[in-house]
């Protein structure tokens, strides 16, 4: 009977964290989750879902040494219990972990076989969110007509399953993708439709990304003035939720925006507190951001001192299969050598 009561303590404590994730208060829910955990050791399948609710939160918040191992936990649990189609969606909450700190190659193996899975079982909601989240590795890897192609097809499949979010989300994705091709026109109208959706479900992850993305697309157009007050809005949101990294992401941009504008010690001030963060977030592709942004300023001062830099950034840019980034430190190498720094990276 003492058992019994521990697993209706543990559900409705499993309960309440759902409800506070799904509120985007990840703070909240994870201390939930976790007693929600201990409480469950009679009930695999309940402790399987907290692993997974875990993962999905720790993720969120930017902790994603924690999420990889919650993944990883309620993949084991699932192939214990012979639920498959557990340990293929822990998989790919794993892909998501791991595309966040650089892991890139096994990210996208991880995918892949889950696609595989997905489409012989006809398991369209996880096609469309696998293709969605290799998409995204794509961009970040450089291969960006590959992640446009990617997040339209996931976009379509959304649409078919009259998904809402996952139509948002794919459409935040082709937002940054078409930033990064230099379609700036493009970028704003597909963040703007996100961010329209996201407002409509009330996500508010989903409207402070889409609010950076909003701001990004405008300092690429050079309203640099104007995308502050968007990634003032992003940062409210960010530091409510508790997601660092994207804070980090929010405050590279809008440090990028004051550098446009002249602004320039507080601009090396929004740096370095977001490479201090993507530090803390083992998010390497961030620094390399940071790194290039930092030597920029450096360059203007000290050429030399600022290329040396600049060289740093390329190499580790390569030797982390970062193409786009690359491409962004060399082009400031040039950009240096004619005086004409800072550049307005995407």
């Amino acid at each position: 009977m003492a058992e019994v009561g521990k697993i209706e303590e543990a559900n409705a404590l499993f309960e309440r964290a759902e409800k506070k994730r799904a509120a985007s208060r990840f703070i909240e829910a994870i201390p939930l989750y976790l007693e929600a955990k201990a409480k469950a050791r009679a009930d695999a399948e309940l402790r399987a879902d907290c692993a997974f609710s875990l993962g999905d939160t720790y993720r969120m918040v930017g902790e994603f040494t924690l999420a990889a191992r919650s993944y990883r936990d309620a993949y084991a649990i699932g192939l214990k219990l012979g639920e498959e189609s557990m340990a293929i969606d822990a998989t790919v909450g794993l892909g998501l972990s791991l595309r966040a700190t650089g892991g890139y190659a096994e990210a996208v193996k991880l995918f892949n076989s889950a696609l595989k899975y997905y489409r012989s079982g006809k398991d369209r909601d996880g096609e469309a969110f696998v293709l969605w989240a290799r998409a995204g590795v794509y961009r970040f890897k450089g291969d960006v007509k590959k992640a446009v192609e990617g997040f339209r097809t996931s976009r379509d499949l959304f649409k078919r399953l009259n998904d809402d979010s996952g139509i948002a989300y794919s459409l935040a994705g082709l937002g940054g993708a078409s930033r990064v091709l230099g379609r700036h026109k493009d970028s704003f109208k597909y963040y703007t439709a996100a961010n329209l959706l996201f407002r409509d479900l009330r996500d508010t992850f989903g409207t402070a990304y889409t609010y950076c993305g909003i701001a990004n697309s405008m300092r690429m157009r050079g309203d640099f003035a104007g995308s502050l007050d968007y990634f003032r809005r992003a940062k409210r949101s960010y530091k409510r939720i508790g997601d660092r990294v994207s804070y980090a992401y929010t405050l590279w941009g809008e440090g990028t925006a004051l550098a446009m504008l002249g602004r320039v010690k507080v601009a090396q001030r929004r740096f370095l507190e977001a490479d201090g963060l993507f530090k803390e977030t083992r998010d390497k592709r961030g620094r390399i951001y940071c790194m290039i942004s930092e030597a920029q300023l450096v360059a203007i001062e000290d050429e030399k001192k600022g290329v040396r830099k600049l060289d740093s950034a390329l190499k580790k840019a390569l030797s982390l299969g970062l193409k786009t980034e690359a491409g962004y430190a060399q082009d400031s190498i040039k950009a240096a050598g004619k005086r004409a720094l800072p550049l307005n990276l995407a």
